[in-house]
């Protein structure tokens, strides 16, 4: 085996590990945070925008928050590194959680839902008038807890205001 591909083993191994020992705990404040994000999205987003896809099925606030939660599992296995080349960022793991899905109850309508709760969150957390969940993610000083934090702080926004059930289409 070459140095660098030892190198790049290590590294990975590194990553897994940290990722595992990230808290599943929601970011600080999180319940001032959940308010006022969903009040940024009230201000922009039609009435469901939370219980309708784009697909037009319906979908709950659960199956939200289990595509968040999904992905956070996604990355204590695989590990966190959004550099461009890893593939191993919040975005993948999103990907990644609908592929590896066979519950049924995660999908494209879910992820792109998910997407706007987490620019609504970091908005809501950074007082931004606008955000970018992958741009966040890169940023070289976001930590590894606080991106598992946003993550359990979407799950948390999903199951608040989402729909308690999803409605059969």
């Amino acid at each position: 085996m070459t140095e660098d591909r030892q190198a790049r083993d290590f590294v990975r191994d590194v990553e897994v590990y940290v990722s595992a020992l990230a808290p599943t705990t929601p970011l600080p404040n999180t319940n001032g945070l959940i308010g006022r994000a969903y009040a940024l999205a009230g201000e922009r987003e039609p009435e469901g925008w939370l219980r309708w896809g784009n697909s037009g099925l319906p979908m709950s606030g659960a199956d939200i928050a289990a595509h968040a939660e999904t992905a956070g599992t996604v990355l204590r296995r695989i590990g966190w590194n959004p550099s461009d080349t890893a593939c191993l960022s919040i975005r993948d793991a999103l990907i990644l959680s609908v592929r590896e899905d066979e519950t049924g109850r995660l999908s494209e309508d879910t992820r792109y839902v998910l997407v706007d709760v987490l620019n609504y969150l970091i908005r809501a957390m950074t007082g931004a008038p606008h955000a970018n969940f992958e741009l966040w993610d890169m940023h070289p000083r976001r930590t590894v807890d606080e991106v598992f934090g946003l993550l359990a702080a979407a799950s948390v926004f999903a199951r608040a205001y989402g729909r308690t059930e999803a409605a059969t289409a």
